[in-house]
This record gives structure tokens, C-alpha cells and sequence, in this order.
């Protein structure tokens, strides 16, 4: 099947199936935290980080917070994972120079954030994302792809967005030079159409007189061109009645003698009669 045969709304189809799928694998626990995220600091050394600088940079920058969440076998517990480069302090030596190397790094924080050094604005009951707003200088991302409460949701909607509407209108520019599918012819419909009240048309039956008219009309224009003569018509022979020979026909040509040399004689145990042939006499004595 080609990629310009598949409709509009089949790409939509798609482009939910696969947004609620990312977002449902998005927001999954992360099984390794240190390989995602780099090893973790401490508490102090993350508020430390937030406010020391190396070369007009600060120890612990580029940050972004993940929302996670661990199962304890009770019930989950959500955490959020403040991961950034974080520079410890010890310059390290790099091509023959001493310089600051900022590696992975990350900051678990459970629950309500209480700073160990608070300032004006920070509060007790808020997380930790409330503790970085009240710092000054420090900036991070959000992970909302890695929300529970935003992640399917807002990845069917990308999804829609791109594969559903913004792929299949490419797809059709290239292949048909218009933002919209060219229509498609529609097909017969056979709903209509009743088998009962359709009309057959008859076959035309041939005219044989009509045929044998033609032909003998052709065969003597053919006599003519050729100078022969027309057949003459001959009489039709009557078959001569064949006599039938029947039993009574048979009797009645039989003489009178040969009716009397016939005799038939039944005697008490014969169911038929059978004929009687006369015998020599007896009575006349041989010589």
C-alpha cells in the first residue's frame, strides 16, 4: 500500500494511537537514576550551587526538574528531581591548564522543600520548585513531558498536530500539488437496483422463412450471373402404401382344404389346444 493512498483520518487514527503511547512511556518511572540523571549532592551542596559562581558561571547550572515517582509497596511516592552540571569547587587540569569542569549531577527532593538557609522569600510548605523561584539568579525548566498529569495528554495533542494534520498535507502537495486528496470516483450503487423489476431484453429470434427466402433469392441471381439454368420443381413422390398383413387378412387367404386339413384337439388335461395332424390308416395292413 502506498504512503499517498492512506487517508486523512487514518493518519489521525495514527497520530492518537502513537501520541498516547509516548505519553503513557513518558511519564513511567525511570528505572536508572543515576544514568539518566548523574550521581546526586546533597542539600547544601545544591542551595551552594545555586548561589556560588566559577568564571561568572554558577556551580550548579542548567537546571530542569523531573517529576518522578517511586513505589515504597503502599502507595507512590512523587519526587522531583532538580538535574543540571554542577562544578564541585576543585579546579581539574585539561590540556596543561587548571580549569572548572562542570559534570552531571542531580537533587532529590520529597515532599514540602525546607531550605537549610532560608531567605526573605522562601517558604516551609512549598516544594522545590517554589525554593528555586525565591532564588535569585537561578533558572530551570519544567519536564511536562515527564508529568503524569500532562504527559498523554499533551503528547496525543503534538501528535495530532504533526502526523494527523501537518504530514498527510505534505503527503498530498507532494504527490497531488494540493493541500486536499483529489475526489474519488464513486462506484455504482447496487442498493438500488432490484432483481426483481429488471427487464431483460428478449432475444431476437430468427425469421427461417425469411432466411430461406434470402438464400434462394441469392442462389438464383448466382444461375442468372453464371448463365445457367433455373432447377425445375420436381413433383413430390408419394410413398406407396405398404399393405399390412394382419392374423385375419392371413386366415381369410387360406383356402377351404387347407382350413379343413387343419384340426385341433383338446384333451382333458391340455390347457391349449393343440393341432390334430392326420395320421396314415392303420387299419390297412403293410405288404
Amino acid at each position: 500500500m502506498s504512503i499517498q493512498n492512506v487517508k486523512r483520518w487514518q493518519w489521525i487514527l495514527i497520530s492518537l494511537i502513537i501520541g498516547a503511547g509516548f505519553g503513557y512511556v513518558q511519564h513511567l518511572p525511570t528505572a536508572d537514576w543515576r544514568s539518566a540523571f548523574g550521581p546526586t549532592i546533597s542539600q547544601q551542596q545544591f542551595e551552594e550551587g545555586l548561589v556560588r559562581e566559577q568564571s561568572g558561571l554558577k556551580w550548579f547550572r542548567n537546571l530542569v526538574v523531573y517529576p518522578e515517582s517511586i513505589d515504597d509497596g503502599n502507595k507512590p511516592i512523587k519526587l522531583l528531581i532538580v538535574s543540571g552540571e554542577y562544578f564541585d569547587g576543585k579546579l581539574q587540569e585539561q590540556n596543561g591548564k587548571r580549569m572548572a569542569v562542570w559534570n552531571p549531577r542531580c537533587f532529590i527532593a520529597e515532599g514540602p522543600y525546607v531550605p537549610i538557609v532560608p531567605n526573605a522569600r522562601s517558604k516551609d510548605t512549598g516544594t522545590v520548585i517554589d525554593y528555586l523561584k525565591t532564588v535569585k539568579g537561578a533558572s530551570f525548566a519544567y519536564a511536562w513531558w515527564r508529568d503524569p498529569a500532562w504527559a498523554i495528554g499533551l503528547w496525543t495533542a503534538g501528535s495530532f498536530v504533526a502526523i494527523g494534520l501537518i504530514w498527510p498535507t505534505l503527503i498530498n502537495l507532494i504527490a497531488f500539488g494540493s493541500l486536499m486528496r483529489p475526489k474519488e470516483e464513486k462506484g455504482i450503487d447496487l442498493s438500488k437496483v432490484s432483481s426483481g423489476s429488471s427487464q431483460h431484453a428478449a432475444p431476437k429470434t430468427l425469421d427461417l422463412e425469411a432466411a430461406a427466402k434470402m438464400a434462394a433469392e441469392l442462389e438464383e441471381k448466382i444461375r442468372a450471373d453464371a448463365g445457367l439454368p433455373s432447377p425445375q420443381p420436381q413433383a413430390p413422390t408419394i410413398a406407396a402404401a405398404t399393405p399390412v398383413l394382419t392374423a385375419g387378412a392371413l386366415e381369410d387367404t387360406m383356402t377351404e382344404e387347407q382350413r379343413r386339413a387343419k384340426e385341433f384337439g383338446k384333451e382333458r388335461d391340455d390347457f391349449y389346444p393343440t393341432e390334430r395332424h392326420a395320421h396314415p390308416n392303420t387299419d390297412q395292413k403293410k405288404p
